[in-house]
C-alpha cells in the first residue's frame, strides 16, 4: 500500500519572514509506517510545490493547522478526485472533525497524536476490516459522524523510531541558529498548564511524557554526524518542565562533547527557581530560550490562566542573561478586556526588559482552546487563513480591529527600531563582517512583517466596539 503524507503550505507571518521548519509530525508517522514495511513518501508544500499525481497513492494523509486548513482541504479534494483514500490529522481537524468530514473530501480524521492511530487505520484498510475498532478516528457512516474512543497517546516515547527526515528535501529548509543550520527535535509531549489560549493540553494531554536523556542525545548525535546539523531547536511546549531531566540532558551533551548550540521553550517560573539548571544549560550549549510572557498585567495573566507575573519574568530574564543565554520573549495583544493603555504598557515592558528578540501576536481563538469557546460569539472572521496570530479575528470590549492591528505594528516597530537595539545588532554584524547582508535581511524582514500586518482590513465596522455583556474575566 503506497502512502503519501502532505504538509500544506503556510501563509502566516512567520512563513513570510523565513521561519520554515520541517514537519516533524509527518516524519514521525512516516518512520512508524516504514518500520511496518509501508511504502511512504512526504511532500512538504512549503518547500516543494511541484504537481502531485495523487492517483499514484492508495492513501493520502494530510496534516493541518488552523491557518493551513483551506490549503489542506484543497489537497484533500484533489486527492479524493484522484481515487485515493483521504485522511486528515493535526490540531484543526482534531477539534473540528465534523466540519472536516462534511466537506466530503476527507474519509477519516485522526484525532490527537497520529503515529499508531494512522498505522492501525492502514492495517484495517489493507485487510478490508471494519474500522470501527480503530481508536482515535472520526468518519461518516449512514450520514452520521462516528467518533471512536480516543486512542492512548504514544508511551514511552523512547519506543518511537527517530523521525524519517530522509524523506524530506532537507536542503530546502532555511532554519538557522546564529547562521548555523538547525534541526528540530521533540523531546517531550503533553502539557499540564492548560493555558486559556492554547490547545496543546487537549491535543496531547495534560500528562507530560518525556523521552530519556540518552534517547534525546542519541538523536542529537545522529543529526550532527549523519545529517551535518550544527544547532538544535527543542520544540517541546516546555523543555524545562522537569529540572532533573533538563540537567541530565545537559550533562549528557557535555559528557559526549557534542558542542552544539541549542534553543528551547520554557516558562519563566521554572527558570527563576532553578539557577543550577540554568547554569548547566549554558555550559551544555544553551544559546537562546523562548519565554511566553504574554503581558505584565496581572489581570490579563489571570485571564490567560498563567500563574506567573512581572517580577518572575524579570528574574528569569536576568538569570538567563547572567549565564550568557539569549532571551526571546513573546507577548500577546488583544485580550477581551484589554485596553490600549494596557497594551502600551506591554510594549514598554518589552523594551525595558530588553530581550534579544521579541515576538508580538494578536490573541487568536484556536479551535480546541477554552478561549475559542469563550469568544465564539465574538468571532467575525470567516477565513481560517487569518487565524495566525497576526490578524484580529474577534471583537474585544475596548479595541476595534483596526486599532489592534495598528498596535501590533507599533509593537514591532518600536521594539526593533530602538537606537540601542540597532546599535547592538550593527556591532554584532561588523564583528562578523556581514554588515550589508545583515542590513538587507533585517530590512526585508521588517518590510514583510509590516506589509503582513498593515495590509489586512478587517471586514467589520471599524468604529469603537460596543461592550459585550456575556462572560466575565
Amino acid at each position: 500500500m503506497k502512502v503519501l503524507l502532505v504538509n500544506p503550505a503556510a501563509t502566516d507571518l512567520y512563513s513570510e519572514v523565513g521561519a520554515d521548519m520541517p514537519p516533524l509530525g509527518l516524519t514521525y508517522i512516516a518512520a512508524v509506517l516504514k518500520k511496518h514495511h509501508y511504502e511512504v513518501e512526504i511532500r512538504d508544500k512549503n518547500v516543494d510545490d511541484s504537481p502531485i499525481d495523487y492517483g499514484n497513492y492508495a492513501v493520502v494523509g494530510i496534516s493541518s493547522l488552523t491557518p493551513t486548513y483551506p490549503e489542506a482541504i484543497s489537497i484533500a479534494e484533489e486527492a479524493k478526485k484522484s481515487g485515493a483514500i483521504t485522511v486528515m490529522g493535526g490540531y484543526h481537524p482534531t477539534f473540528l472533525d465534523e466540519d472536516v468530514l462534511k466537506t466530503g473530501y476527507v474519509d477519516f480524521v485522526i484525532r490527537g497524536e497520529g503515529e499508531y492511530t494512522f498505522l492501525n487505520l492502514l492495517e484495517h484498510l489493507k485487510k478490508r476490516m471494519s474500522v470501527n475498532d480503530v481508536k482515535g478516528i472520526s468518519y461518516i457512516s449512514n450520514n452520521k459522524v462516528v467518533r471512536t474512543p480516543n486512542a492512548m497517546p504514544p508511551q514511552p516515547l523512547d519506543d518511537l523510531p527517530f523521525p524519517a527526515r530522509e524523506l524530506l528535501k532537507l536542503n530546502k529548509y532555511h532554519t538557522h541558529l546564529n547562521e548555523m543550520p538547525m534541526a528540530t527535535i521533540v523531546s517531550s509531549r503533553g502539557c499540564p498548564f492548560n493555558c486559556f489560549f492554547c490547545s496543546s493540553s487537549l491535543f496531547a494531554g495534560r500528562k507530560w511524557r518525556a523521552r530519556s536523556p540518552k534517547n534525546i542525545v542519541d538523536e542529537v548525535e545522529r543529526l550532527k554526524y549523519d545529517y551535518g546539523y550544527q544547532a538544535i531547536d527543542f520544540v517541546d511546549d516546555n523543555f524545562t518542565l522537569n529540572a532533573e531531566r533538563t540537567i541530565a540532558i545537559s550533562e549528557e551533551l557535555i559528557r559526549r562533547n557534542i558542542k552544539m548550540p541549542w534553543w528551547a521553550l520554557s516558562r519563566a517560573d521554572l527558570l527563576a527557581k532553578n539557577e543550577d539548571m540554568v547554569k548547566l544549560m549554558a555550559k551544555s550549549g544553551a544559546y537562546m530560550v523562548f519565554l511566553g510572557m504574554e503581558s505584565p498585567d496581572d489581570t490579563i495573566l489571570k485571564f490567560y490562566h498563567k500563574k506567573e507575573g512581572k517580577d518572575v519574568f524579570i528574574k528569569a530574564v536576568n538569570l538567563l542573561k547572567k549565564y550568557g543565554i539569549k532571551v526571546w520573549a513573546s507577548f500577546m495583544l488583544g485580550a477581551v478586556k484589554e485596553t490600549k493603555k494596557m497594551i502600551e504598557k506591554t510594549i514598554t515592558f518589552a523594551k525595558e526588559l530588553s530581550p534579544d528578540a521579541a515576538q508580538f501576536s494578536i490573541l487568536t481563538p484556536y479551535p480546541g482552546t477554552a478561549l475559542f469557546e469563550f469568544v465564539k460569539n465574538r468571532i467575525f472572521a470567516k477565513d481560517w487563513h487569518l487565524f495566525d496570530g497576526a490578524h484580529s479575528v474577534f471583537r474585544t470590549d475596548f479595541l476595534a480591529p483596526n486599532q489592534l492591528q495598528y498596535l501590533l505594528f507599533k509593537s514591532y516597530a518600536t521594539f526593533y527600531l530602538r537606537p540601542e537595539w540597532l546599535f547592538k545588532e550593527t556591532i554584532k554584524a561588523v564583528r562578523k563582517h556581514r554588515t550589508f547582508k545583515t542590513a538587507q535581511n533585517y530590512g526585508r524582514t521588517l518590510m514583510n512583517v509590516s506589509n503582513k500586518i498593515l495590509r489586512y482590513k478587517p471586514k467589520i465596522s471599524l468604529t469603537p466596539v460596543l461592550r459585550w455583556k456575556g462572560g466575565k474575566i
